[in-house]
């Protein structure tokens, strides 16, 4: 991130000294006062040191549309138009990001200090020009310096960058790869605190790329179930910021100091779901220890069991569910779908009573299912705690396990324990399935991936 944010300084700076970039010079789209754009620039201006406004959305033709009738206008009324948020769209047809530059640096950001703007800028850059007249790099500078522009406006702002979307009904449209290169190149403007990177493209696409027809009217622009999509991931993104004392004291990521590891681990499966956006994996697992135990461990039980299967691993060593609930909404799906879902989750939270696990499982479970809706989700019973039957542990258990049952339709949605399978007759965990009590051995994995294989779909 450091390192990317000072070649783009530098860039900045040599163009300084070499000659100027289109995308990085301010300039309004039209000078002549009576134009649509000029006239709409200043009614925002004069809006904005009238009225307050909280949220905002910048950007071009497809910001604008938020606006318009029978495209984004039923679902802004819905979400953004009222208390909190009462959203200013300041989306300008045709805008490039040397456009969005001068409106900033103009006046659009005097007056007021917004708490969050969603902006989603460049189409009309790679629209407008074929690669030799600017190229990808340009692009990112042009993003970078709207971004620059109104972090120096407004300081404490949250700015969620939305990549570009799709252009082209298919994927071999040229234009899709240049601005894939693009959006790579956006995520590297962003630290996930004051600039956070954001994409549905994904979800407007179907698994071969190809830019559905019931969200996009003309292959560039979305109609209103494109704007219903997009506005369903930025209220996740923004009602923290709006409704700060209703978010669950349990959703936080892990930030520990010392915890690197974790951090890397993230980047690393946020790296993997973002590579297989465009073909479903056949299997995720989801959750603490024993979901990346699968990579170790487990590892026996995958090549046996599920082999030919594309496997994405989410587990995360030593996650609660805070964590768990803070990576589904945030960071681990990235808009990648699977076929089918694992989650295992609670070893951690054995500080939890069974009500408290229960209601913090429930917010998770809603959290994921609103992410993978079609996949097929198996929810992993928490498996035995303590050596022996008469342990306090295993009653605690037993109490969640018949809670998570409730969970299933036995359609969608499934549970699963192996318990009486891990046990020996006793009643008694021995060491060779578990030696800690709370980690499983490869035999363990093997009992667990022969009962969870039939169910998969």
């Amino acid at each position: 991130m450091k390192k990317s944010i000072l070649i783009l300084t530098l860039l900045v700076a040599a163009v300084s000294t070499f000659g100027s970039i289109r995308a990085i010079t301010p300039v309004p789209q039209s000078e002549s006062a009576s134009s649509w754009w000029y006239q709409r620039f200043l009614y925002d201006k004069e809006y904005v040191k009238e009225n307050e406004v909280p949220f905002m959305f910048v950007g071009d033709s497809i910001t604008e549309l938020w606006m318009v009738d029978g495209r984004g206008l039923s679902v802004l009324n819905k979400y953004f138009k009222k208390e909190p948020y009462n959203a200013l769209v300041a989306g300008y047809s045709a805008d490039r990001t040397e456009h969005v530059i001068w409106r900033m640096e103009n006046g659009e950001l005097d007056g007021h200090k917004p708490k969050a703007i969603c902006l989603m800028i460049g189409t009309n850059n790679t629209w407008h020009y074929d690669e030799s007249q600017e190229a990808p790099c340009d692009t990112v500078l042009g993003i970078r310096s709207c971004i620059d522009t109104i972090r120096r406006k407004s300081p404490k702002t949250k700015i969620f960058l939305f990549a570009i979307l799709p252009i082209g009904r298919t994927g071999s449209d040229p234009k899709r790869a240049r601005n894939a290169v693009v959006n790579d190149a956006m995520r590297e403007l962003c630290d996930g605190e004051n600039v956070i990177f954001c994409e549905i493209n994904n979800q407007v696409m179907d698994c071969n790329g190809n830019y559905n027809e019931d969200v996009s009217y003309d292959a560039a622009h979305l109609s209103t179930p494109g704007y219903q999509i997009w506005a369903k991931n930025l209220l996740k993104l923004i009602k923290p910021i709006f409704y700060p004392d209703d978010t669950p004291e349990y959703s936080r990521p892990l930030s520990k100091a010392g915890e690197d590891w974790w951090l890397e681990r993230l980047y690393e499966t946020r790296c993997a779901t973002v590579s297989v956006v465009s073909s479903r994996p056949s299997l995720v697992f989801f959750g603490d220890d024993l979901a990346q135990g699968w990579e170790d461990q487990g590892q026996e039980a995958v090549q046996e069991y599920f082999s030919r299967r594309k496997i994405v691993n989410l587990g995360f060593e030593g996650d609660a569910i805070a964590q768990m609930l803070w990576r589904a909404k945030f960071a681990n799906f990235s808009n990648m779908k699977t076929y089918n879902l694992v989650i295992q989750a609670g070893l951690i939270d054995s500080e939890l009573s069974s009500e408290e696990f229960l209601d913090a499982f429930s917010a998770l479970f809603a959290e994921v299912r609103d992410a993978q809706p079609l996949a097929r989700t198996v929810i992993m019973g928490l498996p035995p705690r303590g050596r022996t039957p008469d342990d306090p542990a295993r009653a605690r258990i037993e109490a969640i396990n018949e809670g998570l049952k409730e969970y299933a339709d036995g359609e969608n949605v499934f549970y699963l324990d192996c318990n009486d399978e891990l046990l020996d007759e006793r009643g008694v965990l021995p060491e060779e399935i578990s030696p800690d009590q709370i980690h499983f051995t490869a035999e363990a994995y093997k009992i667990w991936a022969k009962a969870l294989a039939p169910i998969l779909r």
